[in-house]
């Protein structure tokens, strides 16, 4: 028999449940904003418009809006966020910049403090290319002609600081070598120059997919930490080379700081059932993105981890 105490007690815990159960309940009573720091027509603004569509589907027509806040390499609309109230009506949707900013630029807002992870939606791994006429068949040949020749391979990015300049410098840190950067101002003018050979090799995102399959680009690993569904005969840098090496580029959902758990947690299990829906996955294969759900309390947990491995790739590009 429960004791008068124990009774008392308990009636605070049960109080505040009752609250975070009926606050979640009431959830949406109005339109929620979903904030994209990146222009329409990119892989984080065409993910967030599939996310809130479902949404939308199974919230029976709950008002949710997409707002493309693009400047400042995702910096304006990523702080919009950070100073939004915290109640659940005011969302990001973000890419590995989120963490990265930080480092390349000074931004007015922390990324782990000042922000609720409410789900990782899709991840993106890098593809290294090479001519198809290439003397490279595989990682292991670019890694020896690297060690044979020192500063001799050059591969081209979408620019400093980019996922891409990263892939190339992880590989030079963990596999001792020296390949060239070779900045461009966009990934498109990257993947061409390799293709016709004026770069030796390329790390490009899933618009080089296209080019690979269709015999005009030679792929030769992916960056991510196993293999991609879109390549699945394509083995990882880090099985090749069995180094612990991985470059991806996630789709997160954020809240602001303060967010009450009883919301972050109603997103953060539809956004788990609208990415297992076919259609998801349909739209997945489509865009060349693998689906990468994990819920809130995960992407809570592993939000400082995220914060230093890509403060070390940051660090990385600049040596």
């Amino acid at each position: 028999m429960l004791s008068r105490r124990s009774i008392v007690l308990s009636l605070p815990a049960a109080a505040l449940f009752g609250a975070g159960h009926a606050l979640a309940q009431a959830y949406p009573s109005r339109p929620i904003r979903v904030i994209v720091p990146v222009a329409p027509g990119s892989a984080t603004d065409l993910t967030a418009r599939q996310v809130v569509a479902g949404l939308t589907r199974l919230w029976n027509n709950a008002p949710v809006i997409v707002e493309n806040k693009p400047g400042a390499g995702t910096i304006i609309g990523t702080d919009f966020v950070a100073k939004a109230p915290a109640d659940g009506y005011t969302l990001l949707f973000n890419l590995s910049s989120h963490y990265t900013s930080p480092w390349l630029n000074k931004t007015p807002y922390d990324p782990v403090k000042d922000f609720e992870p409410v789900a990782k939606l899709v991840s993106t791994a890098l593809v290294m290319i090479t001519a198809v006429d290439s003397p490279f068949k595989s990682v292991q040949d670019v890694v020896a002609a690297a060690k044979k020749a020192p500063g001799t391979v050059t591969f081209a990015s979408a620019g400093i600081g980019t996922t891409s300049h990263m892939g190339g410098a992880l590989l030079n840190s963990l596999a001792g070598i020296e390949l060239v950067h070779a900045p461009y101002k966009d990934g498109s003018q990257a993947m061409v120059d390799t293709a016709n050979g004026q770069a030796q090799l390329g790390f490009s995102g899933p618009a080089a997919i296209p080019l690979i399959k269709s015999g005009k680009l030679r792929v030769l690993a992916t960056t991510g930490a196993r293999r991609s569904a879109q390549l699945p005969d394509v083995p990882t840098v880090k099985e090749a080379l069995h180094l612990d090496y991985e470059v991806t580029s996630p789709v997160w959902a954020f809240a602001p700081r303060g967010t009450p758990d009883a919301i972050v947690n109603k997103l953060s299990e539809a956004f788990g059932t609208i990415v297992a829906a076919p259609e998801f996955k349909a739209f997945c294969d489509a865009q060349y993105l693998d689906t990468s759900y994990e819920p809130a309390a995960t992407v809570r947990a592993a939000a400082a981890g995220e914060a230093a491995k890509w403060r070390r790739l940051v660090e990385l590009t600049r040596t």
